[in-house]
C-alpha cells in the first residue's frame, strides 16, 4: 500500500494565496480563519440565508422594543428607543431642551451659589450697554417691526378695554412702587429702556384674553415684565423672586 505524500504548501480556496502546511495535523483548505468566515458569508448571501436571518433578527428586535416601549413624558406617545427622553416631535424636543437647561442652571447654582447668567454680571451689563451704544434700540433698527408690534398691541388693548380709566401712575401708587414680580422697589426716576424702569404688567396677558382693568394690571420692572412675556404669573414668579434675592445677596 502506497503512503500518501503530504503537501508542503496549499492554495487557499478563497483568496488563492499559498500557505505552508505543517508536518502533522489536518491539511487546511484556507489560509486563515478570516478567509473561511468570508467564504461562508459569501455563500450565505448567495443562497439567501443571510437575508432571512437578518430579517428575523430585526423582527425580534422590533417586537422586543414594542413590548418594552415607554410613554413620552410630554405627550404620552410610546417610545421604542430606550435611549430617548422624548418622542421626537418638535414640541416635545423643545420642552426637553428647556428642562435640560433649567436643570443645568439649578445644578450650577447648587455648586457655585449663583445663577450661571449671573457669573459675570458686570461684564454682561457693560456688553449690553456697548451694544446699545453701537446699534441702538431695536425699535430704531427695525421701525417697521416696531410699528407692527405697536399696532397689534393697540388692537389687543382696544379689544380688552372697558369703561374703567386709569393711568400708569395710579397703578404704581397703588402698588407702592414695588415690582409685583420680584418684590423689589421701583425707582421712579429710572427711564426707559433701562431694565429697572417702571412698566405696567397685565396679570392675565392680553393675548390670553385678559382685560385692561386695574384688577388685571400691576407694577413691574421693565426687565421683569419682558422676562414674563405672555406667560401666566405662577409660571415665572418663583424664578424672578429667586433671581432678585440672589442679586441682593451678591450686592
Amino acid at each position: 500500500m502506497t503512503k500518501a505524500t503530504r503537501p508542503t504548501t496549499i492554495t487557499c480556496a478563497r483568496c488563492g494565496n499559498e500557505k505552508a502546511v505543517g508536518r502533522t495535523g489536518p491539511i487546511p483548505t484556507f489560509c486563515s480563519a478570516g478567509c473561511r468566515a468570508a467564504l461562508g458569508y459569501d455563500r450565505s448571501r448567495q443562497d439567501g440565508r443571510y437575508e432571512r436571518r437578518l430579517k428575523a433578527s430585526r423582527k425580534r428586535a422590533q417586537e422586543e422594543r414594542e413590548a418594552n416601549a415607554t410613554p413620552c413624558p410630554y405627550c404620552g406617545a410610546p417610545m421604542t428607543n430606550r435611549r430617548r427622553v422624548q418622542c421626537g416631535l418638535e414640541a416635545c424636543r423643545l420642552r426637553a431642551a428647556a428642562d435640560r437647561m433649567r436643570q443645568l442652571q439649578r445644578d450650577y447654582k447648587a455648586e457655585h451659589g449663583v445663577w450661571m447668567r449671573h457669573r459675570y454680571p458686570e461684564s454682561q451689563r457693560a456688553a449690553t450697554l456697548r451694544r446699545l451704544q453701537k446699534h441702538g434700540h431695536w425699535r430704531k433698527q427695525y421701525p417697521e417691526r416696531a410699528a407692527a408690534y405697536d399696532a397689534r398691541r393697540r388692537a389687543l388693548i382696544a379689544q380688552a378695554r372697558t369703561d374703567e380709566m386709569f393711568a400708569p401712575l395710579d397703578v404704581h401708587t397703588r402698588d407702592g412702587w414695588t415690582c409685583q414680580l420680584c418684590h423689589e422697589p421701583i425707582d421712579p426716576s429710572t427711564t426707559w429702556p433701562h431694565s429697572k424702569s417702571p412698566s405696567i404688567d397685565h396679570i392675565i396677558p392680553l393675548s390670553r384674553g385678559g382685560s385692561h382693568t386695574m384688577a388685571n394690571v400691576q407694577s413691574a420692572h421693565l426687565g421683569c415684565n419682558s422676562s414674563k412675556g405672555d406667560r401666566l404669573l405662577g409660571v415665572v414668579i418663583q424664578g424672578l423672586r429667586g433671581e432678585a434675592e440672589e442679586t441682593v445677596t451678591r450686592e
